[in-house]
């Protein structure tokens, strides 16, 4: 099967996600500090980049954040705007120099067109790190799959793709100033502690994933943010962090687990353990076994 995949990745400069690292003071510090918007890719030129820019750099700025034009700097400091995370990162001294402490947010736009399908699956993630080049989270918003009409051509893609791409960078935005909106990045607002769990989905089919994900950044209380997530079918790997504890989660994942219609017992197998989530479904001639005559057979 050939798949045609397209990156684009285009940076955000944005002090204030220290709050992972440092202490509540620094919020305020942070929400009057400039935050600096750059290309982190050649591709992120595109239309497509440039909207999901656009709502991004709205979005922070309705929560409080100073957005500046960082282009001028990059001119007169002689740094090319080609895209380059690695270059930009290894100028992480004189840029830090030239604007002060900041932070790097990377937002990367993944494009994957599965022809044999006519699907085209859409996702935004942010890498950040700090003008001294040190690397600080990430956040991964769940992919989404488009199906694309017959003859689709670029007019038609940008049509069905830019709405998708408005509202992911909006959501991707939320998770970051709701994470601004938190003393540390060790507990919530009331010092409960935020647990990191590696979560494992095999062989739910992409749209029982989506459903099931979806109900866990959004209905699940506590969640912080899913981060480091990685596809490769059968399996969705993510970080899930969230308040909650484990009891919570296993209580919650199989009521949602029956509200997407898959039985927890019968269905699928899921495990949850402090700092690890499983869930696997069955294969359907994978055998169960009967229960046979449990009084003589015990």
């Amino acid at each position: 099967m050939m798949l045609k995949q397209r990156v684009f990745l285009f940076a955000f400069v944005m002090l204030g996600v220290a709050i992972i690292t440092t202490g509540s003071g620094f919020i305020r510090q942070a929400m009057a500090e400039p935050v600096y918007l750059l290309p982190g890719s050649p591709a992120a030129s595109t239309n497509v980049g440039q909207v999901a820019r656009d709502v991004m750099a709205s979005r922070l700025s309705k929560a409080g954040l100073m957005v500046r034009e960082i282009s001028p700097v990059m001119k007169e400091l002689g740094f090319a705007l080609d895209g380059n995370r690695a270059a930009i990162l290894a100028e992480a001294d004189v840029l830090q120099a030239r604007l002060g402490s900041g932070f790097f947010i990377f937002v990367e736009y993944d494009e994957l067109m599965d022809p044999s399908t006519k699907s085209l699956s859409l996702r935004l993630a942010a890498q950040i790190y700090t003008t001294s080049n040190g690397f600080v989270a990430n956040w991964t918003e769940p992919s989404r799959t488009l199906l694309l009409p017959e003859n689709c051509t670029r007019i038609c893609l940008d049509r069905l793709v830019l709405p998708e791409i408005e509202a992911q960078a909006d959501s991707l935005s939320s998770s970051i100033v709701q994470l601004l909106k938190r003393p540390t990045g060790s507990s919530d607002g009331e010092a409960v502690p935020v647990q990191i769990y590696q979560v494992e989905m095999i062989d739910l089919d992409s749209d029982e994933m989506l459903e099931l994900v979806d109900l866990m950044e959004h209905e699940f209380p506590g969640f912080i943010a899913i981060t480091n997530s990685a596809s490769r079918s059968p399996r969705l790997r993510f970080d899930y962090h969230t308040t909650a504890s484990s009891q919570k989660l296993n209580d919650w994942l199989r009521i949602s687990l029956q509200e997407i219609g898959i039985a927890p017992d019968s269905d699928a197998d899921l495990q949850v353990m402090t700092g690890f989530i499983t869930i696997k479904r069955y294969d359907t001639i994978e055998s169960r076994g009967s229960q046979g005559n449990t009084v003589k057979f015990n």
